[in-house]
C-alpha cells in the first residue's frame, strides 16, 4: 500500500482524524496524561505539544484542540483520545498511529541538481519516521533553490511513502525547452542566433540564462529588437521558446567633415558592414583626410572565429592603420605611422573575458628630425569583468579592465624593451527614467623607454576634455577620474554633462596640484558604428565660455 501526500490531502486528514470527548468525561478533573501507540517518538515530545495540565478540567474544545496539535507535529497518521477513570478523576489517553519509517529517499526528474545536493536540502533524513510538517518545508526548500537559481518552472510534482519498502519517493518536474524558432531575421542566418543562446532544446528553462542569451543576442548590434514569447509545449510543464527579431541596418556610408585643433580642416567617409551575408561578421573602411592630419584604417571583426578548434564564442579582431602628418604625437614636427594589430578574446563565462594581443607599428619622423625612427613590437593581455546591458550605450551594469603590454622598440642606436599595466573601472547607474549617471577611474603606468605612441595623454576627446594641443599632458604614468549624465531624448539624441580630473605625467607620485580638469556638455548621435560625440568642454582653470568643441565617435567611456 502506498501513501500520497499531498497539502490539500493533509488538511483533510487533519479535520477527519479529530475525536471528540464523550460528554461524561466533560468537567472531571485530570490526574493524568498518557500517550500509547509511539514506538519512535517519544512521550515527552508528545505530552510537550497539549495545553491539556494534570488538576484541570477536561474541555472538549482543550482535547480537541491537544489533538490538532498533536497532529501538526507531523509524525502521525491518527490521533484519537480515550478516558480512564483515575484516582478521583480521569486519565487522558492519546492514541496514535505513527507515520512509517522512511529507511530510503529516492529522487527522480532531477538533471540540475544530483539526488545528493536535493537530500541536502530536505530536513527529512532516512532513517527516521515520515513527518508530514517537514516534508512540506522540504517541498519549499526544493523549489526555493531552483527558483532562486533561475529555474522557474521547476516544481516537485509528487511525494509518496510506501510503508512495506519503507522508501520515500520524491518526483520533480524541472521544465524543459521542447523547441526554438526564430522570426524576424530576414538576413541574418538561424544558426548565428542559436549558437548565442546558452538556453537549448532539450534543456532545464532558466530564466536567468535565457535573459544573458538576449543581453548577448542584442550586444551583436544587428538587432534592435529581441523579444521571446512562450508557448507551452506538447509535454507536460514544458514550453516551446519563439524569439522574435527585428533587425537594424547594418551596413552604411557615413561621410562628412569639420574644423579641429589637431586635424585643422577635414573631411571622412566610414564604410561599415556589418553582419556580412548574415553571418555576423564585420568589415570597417574608415578614412579621413586633414590639413594637418590624416588617417585610414582598416578593421575586420570576427565573434565565433576557428570555433572547432578554439571553442564558442572566441573573437578575433584584425587592424591595419596608416597615419600621416603633422604633430600626431604632439612632435611639432611632419610623422609617418604604419602599424598592424590582432586581438583573439575568450569568453570565461558570462561576465569575465580574457584577450591576448598582439601587434606592430612603425614611426617616422620627417624634415629635420627630433627623435629618432622606430618600430614598436608588442604583445598584450587583458581580463574584463562586463556587466553592461548594452555594450555601445549601458544604462546599468559594470565594465572593469586590467591589462599588461609588453613590447620591444628597434631602432638604430638600440633595441629596448617597455611595458606598460592599466587598470580602467566604469561604472553605470539608471538614476531615473532616462537618465544614466557614470563614472569611470583609469590608470597606466609605464615602464622601460616607452615609444612616442605608447605615452599616455591628459586633456585629449578620451581624457580631460576642453583643452588644446598645447596644454596636453604627456607621460608613462596616467590618473582619470571621468564623470557624465546622459540624457536620453530618443533613440538617436542624447545630451550629457560632463567633468573631468586628471595628469599623466614620468617620474614619482602624483602632483595633485599639476592635475587639470574640465567640464561641460555635449550630444550624441546614435549611429551603427556607435554615438557620434561632440563635447564642449571648458578648462575650470580658464573664464566661463573659453572652451573648446571636441568631435570623436564612441562614449567617452
Amino acid at each position: 500500500m502506498k501513501i500520497r501526500i499531498a497539502v490539500a490531502a493533509l488538511i483533510l486528514l487533519l479535520a477527519g482524524s479529530i475525536g471528540f470527548a464523550e460528554q461524561e468525561n466533560f468537567n472531571s478533573v485530570i490526574y493524568d496524561l498518557d500517550v500509547r501507540g509511539n514506538e519512535v517518538v517519544k512521550e515527552k515530545t508528545i505530552l510537550e505539544a497539549v495545553d491539556s495540565k494534570v488538576l484541570t478540567t477536561v474541555s472538549e474544545s482543550q482535547i480537541n484542540n491537544d489533538i490538532k496539535k498533536i497532529f501538526s507535529l507531523g509524525y502521525f497518521e491518527n490521533v484519537t483520545v480515550s478516558y480512564e477513570p483515575y484516582k478521583k478523576g480521569k486519565r487522558i489517553v492519546f492514541v496514535v498511529k505513527e507515520n512509517p519509517l522512511i529507511k530510503k529517499i529516492l529522487v527522480s526528474g532531477n538533471s540540475v541538481y544530483s539526488t545528493g545536493e536535493v537530500k541536502t536540502l530536505m530536513s527529512l533524513k532516512e532513517g527516521e519516521i515520515l513527518n508530514y510538517k517537514l516534508l512540506r518545508s522540504d517541498i519549499d526548500a526544493i523549489q526555493g533553490k531552483y527558483q532562486k537559481d533561475g529555474y522557474i518552472m521547476a516544481k516537485v510534482t509528487d511525494v509518496k511513502a510506501d510503508p512495506e519498502s519503507e522508501k520515500l519517493y520524491v518526483d520533480i518536474s524541472e521544465g524543459r525547452i521542447e523547441g526554438i524558432t526564430i522570426e524576424g531575421n530576414t538576413n541574418t542566418k538561424d544558426w548565428v542566433i542559436l549558437r548565442e543562446l546558452n538556453s537549448k532544446a532539450g534543456k532545464v528553462f532558466n530564466e536567468k540564462t535565457l535573459k544573458a542569451d538576449l543581453r548577448r543576442i542584442f550586444n551583436l548590434g544587428y538587432f534592435t529588437e529581441v523579444n521571446p514569447e512562450f508557448v507551452p509545449g506538447k509535454e507536460k510543464n514544458s514550453l516551446l521558446l519563439n524569439l522574435n527579431i527585428k533587425e537594424a541596418k547594418t551596413s552604411t556610408i557615413n561621410f562628412g567633415g569639420g574644423y579641429g585643433e589637431r586635424e585643422g580642416w577635414f573631411g571622412f567617409t566610414d564604410l561599415s558592414v556589418n553582419n556580412i551575408f548574415g553571418t555576423a561578421q564585420n568589415v570597417l573602411l574608415k578614412g579621413q583626410a586633414g590639413q594637418q592630419v590624416s588617417t585610414y584604417q582598416f578593421k575586420y571583426y570576427n565573434p565565433w572565429f576557428w570555433p572547432q578548434k578554439l571553442g564558442p564564442r572566441t573573437s578575433l579582431t584584425a587592424r591595419i592603420w596608416n597615419t600621416m602628418g603633422r604633430d600626431i604625437y604632439l612632435t611639432l614636427q611632419d610623422e609617418y605611422h604604419m602599424g598592424w594589430d590582432m586581438a583573439i578574446g575568450k569568453d570565461l563565462n558570462e561576465q569575465y573575458k580574457s584577450s591576448f594581443s598582439f601587434g606592430s607599428e612603425a614611426v617616422s619622423p620627417r624634415n629635420n628630425a627630433s627623435f629618432e625612427a622606430y618600430l614598436s613590437n608588442f604583445i598584450g593581455y587583458s581580463l574584463s569583468f562586463d556587466t553592461r546591458d548594452v555594450w555601445m550605450n549601458p544604462t546599468n551594469g559594470a565594465y572593469h579592465t586590467l591589462s599588461l603590454k609588453l613590447g620591444w622598440k628597434h631602432a638604430n642606436s638600440a633595441v629596448t624593451t617597455y611595458s606598460k599595466y592599466g587598470l580602467d573601472l566604469n561604472r553605470f547607474y539608471t538614476v531615473r527614467e532616462n537618465t544614466v549617471y557614470a563614472w569611470h577611474i583609469g590608470g597606466g603606468y609605464g615602464v622601460g623607454d616607452i615609444p612616442l605612441g605608447e605615452e599616455y595623454w591628459a586633456g585629449s576627446p578620451n581624457t580631460v576634455r576642453g583643452y588644446g594641443l598645447d596644454e596636453i599632458k604627456k607621460g608613462t604614468r596616467l590618473f582619470l577620474i571621468n564623470n557624465e549624465i546622459r540624457y536620453t531624448f530618443n533613440e538617436t539624441l542624447q545630451g550629457v554633462v560632463f567633468f573631468d580630473w586628471g595628469n599623466a605625467w614620468n617620474t614619482g607620485l602624483p602632483v595633485f596640484s599639476d592635475f587639470i580638469a574640465g567640464w561641460g556638455p555635449g550630444v550624441r548621435l546614435n549611429t551603427p558604428l556607435g554615438p557620434i560625440r561632440l563635447d564642449y568642454g571648458m578648462p575650470t582653470s580658464k573664464p566661463f565660455g573659453t572652451g573648446m568643441l571636441q568631435f570623436s565617435i564612441g562614449q567617452a567611456f
